[in-house]
């Protein structure tokens, strides 16, 4: 995609769940918004551009409650590690009404597959992409990465079985899962499920637990859980 056509898909105004959020001062990496096609609809998106590439991106996929500051915060924080890092808002698919039933979460999926083949389309290298997701948003990029997604490796962040039931996988790509260890919304129980049954299909799974943490991170959880994803990222996608 030429600048020219990245420039005419750039909002014209900040959206709301874009506005106030926390920035990293002179932070190496530029900001845009944009609109993608996903099934016939407009998919609004965040992205972040490094200014000194490792040539990779990483899509991130929200939780139930939307964007809000720490997921854009920590795609600035893999914009300046050098990964170029797309949210994509995938309600805009399909609104959430709380019964999520298979056609929706299809849909959900298949936004996260269009935001990684639009990374792959702006010069990303397919082997060079990655999906994350936190708690909806997890079940969302592994299950879309382990089905007919284009990504290279998948993380999957305080999810689990409690969110939805996996289909099988149709690919066997790196997968890493990260488990908070007191999540009071998805259980542990929950997660080494997911885990294990990954595993029993083949999967590469790595499993990781970020000590004391509940369902909601804190802002030095998020750094941690930046640190774990980061590294994961850098072994299987550079």
């Amino acid at each position: 995609m030429t600048r020219t056509r990245r420039q005419l898909l750039v909002a014209a105004a900040a959206t709301p769940w874009l506005a106030g959020m926390a920035r990293v001062q002179d932070a190496p990496f530029s900001v845009e918004t944009l609109t993608f096609r996903s099934r016939r609809k407009d998919i609004r998106a965040a992205l972040y551009r490094p200014t000194a590439p490792n040539g990779a991106g990483v899509v991130f996929m929200h939780g139930a409650g939307g964007i809000g500051p720490p997921y854009l915060t920590l795609a600035e924080r893999f914009a300046a590690d050098g990964f170029m890092a797309m949210v994509p808002a995938y309600y805009d698919a399909a609104a959430d009404d709380g019964v999520r039933p298979e056609p929706m979460m299809d849909a959900w999926r298949t936004v996260g597959s269009d935001a990684v083949n639009w990374l792959i389309a702006d010069g990303i290298d397919r082997r060079r992409t990655g999906i994350m997701g936190y708690s909806l948003g997890s079940y969302v990029a592994v299950d879309g990465a382990l089905g007919n997604s284009r990504a290279a490796a998948a993380i999957g962040l305080a999810g689990g079985w409690d969110v939805y039931i996996p289909r099988s996988p149709r690919r066997r790509i790196p997968v890493l899962v990260i488990q908070s260890e007191n999540d009071d919304h998805v259980s542990p129980e929950s997660t080494r499920r997911w885990v294990d049954f990954l595993r029993r299909a083949d999967v590469p799974v790595r499993h990781e637990v970020v000590p004391g943490a509940g369902h909601i991170y804190t802002p030095a959880q998020w750094l941690e859980v930046h640190r774990l994803a980061s590294d994961f990222f850098k072994q299987t996608l550079l």
